[in-house]
């Protein structure tokens, strides 16, 4: 009972410290009018605030994602969480673009171990659940996202982007005291079975002749790219921007989008975990996603119909964490670490890139004449459709590479096979 209990006492504070990273990005989505106006930055330099962020996030994570294991976990997390919070102080107290950025990147690189820090322990102290429990984090630590994001919205909330990032520096000082204290080391259990030792370059070899590997990596990259793409940054900015509505109306725009992604992680977890199979659950999320984005790319919806395709599209890209499932079930378990490091990050870089295509298309002033001409034919075509505005054609030359990408990804998903998952005995947890 006791070890049962440290199992989900480190998965507790590592589940938190993930909720924080996911947190951070939602919350500069947020405070990013207001970030922009006291900053006075045009959409290229916000897309670049937020971009530059995940690619370095990205590399960040793959560098200490695959030190999971080498490193003690506890020294790994909770020196990360240090420097996030020495990020975010450098972040509140910015007066320019460059102190901004410098702040941003200090922040991606303590953040950056954050999701793999909770697959880690997941992997260590609950393998035999280890698909609904992945899921489960990611759903718990969105709703964190998305009760921040209904926070905004309900209460029409329109500060400065300082204070909240001040009181996140706190916040993360005393998480990294609780990760050192609780998170656990390295694992070290009668039931663990001794592997061969490979070294480094031999782990990525082994990831690069796998396809189930490529196609995990394509499918997370496409999915997650697309979240932090679109729920991080320009969901928010579309709204303002071309919508004409203020940070709190458009606040909740962006929680029905995470309201998806936690409803839809629950069931395709639960899903994949009934079926010991991942292949349907993610073919079916991901087509959804497909059917999201094509209505929002070619239809003015009225307000409520918005929130319901926002939520659906959420709801599709939730399927993104069954690839971390893939790794577990398709490959050696000496390469689990780098191949989800390398997954994940391949999702945060194409999200960064995403981010600042769309900010320069936006400043381009860029028109895409057959998005335009269809979104006319379906208005003249049904009459409860709204007439398109200048806004809403805007609107579609940026959104129009996340419909790209996301057909991509449910592409790679049909050429899964299908492996019934394994099932594992929970090992003790690791020593302190």
């Amino acid at each position: 009972m006791a070890e049962e209990k440290k199992r989900y006492t480190a998965w507790i504070f590592a589940l938190i410290f993930f909720a924080a990273s996911i947190s951070n990005s939602i919350l500069f989505a947020l405070l990013s009018p207001n970030l922009a106006a006291e900053l006075d930055l045009s959409h290229h330099a916000l897309g670049i605030l937020g971009g530059y962020y995940f690619i370095a996030y990205s590399i960040g994570q793959l560098a200490l994602g695959s030190l999971l294991g080498p490193i003690s976990p506890r020294y790994l997390l909770g020196v990360s969480a240090i420097f996030a919070a020495s990020g975010c102080a450098i972040f509140a107290s910015s007066h320019s673009f460059g102190s901004a950025l410098a702040g941003q990147l200090l922040i991606a690189l303590g953040l950056s171990s954050s999701f793999l820090g909770v697959v880690y322990v997941i992997g260590r102290d609950l393998p035999s659940r280890f698909s609904l429990m992945v899921a489960i984090s990611q759903g718990l630590s969105n709703f964190a996202a998305a009760s921040l994001s209904l926070l905004f919205g309900v209460f029409d909330v329109e500060v400065s982007f300082r204070e909240p990032y001040f009181a996140a520096t706190l916040f993360l000082l005393c998480l990294a005291i609780l990760l050192f204290l609780f998170i656990g080391s390295r694992q070290n259990s009668v039931n663990t079975i001794p592997t061969e030792k490979s070294s480094l370059a031999g782990k990525l070899k082994l990831c690069v002749k796998s396809r189930p590997f490529w196609l995990a990596f394509v499918f997370y990259s496409c999915l997650f790219g697309v979240i932090v793409a679109y729920l991080d940054l320009w969901d928010i900015q579309f709204q303002v921007a071309f919508f004409r509505k203020t940070p709190g109306e458009s606040a909740l725009f962006n929680t029905a989008a995470s309201l998806g992604i936690i409803i839809g992680s629950f069931i395709v977890g639960a899903w994949s975990q009934h079926r010991g199979d991942y292949v349907i659950p993610a073919r079916v999320f991901s087509f959804s996603a497909i059917i999201a984005v094509a209505i929002l790319l070619s239809i003015h919806l009225p307000d409520f119909l918005t929130l319901a395709a926002n939520f659906l599209l959420g709801f599709g890209l939730s399927s993104a964490i069954l690839s971390l499932t893939i790794v577990q079930s398709e490959l050696p378990k000496k390469v689990h670490a780098i191949a989800s490091a390398l997954i994940v990050t391949g999702g945060f870089i194409l999200g960064g890139i995403i981010q600042t295509l769309i900010g320069l298309s936006l400043d381009q002033d860029i028109e895409f004449a057959y998005i335009r001409s269809l979104s006319d034919l379906l208005a003249n075509f049904f009459d409860s459709v709204q007439q398109p505005t200048e806004g809403f054609y805007k609107y579609q030359a940026g959104f129009q590479l996340i419909g790209i990408i996301v057909i991509v990804g449910c592409i790679s998903s049909l050429l899964l096979s299908s492996k019934k998952l394994l099932k594992r005995r929970s090992p003790k947890i690791g020593n302190s």
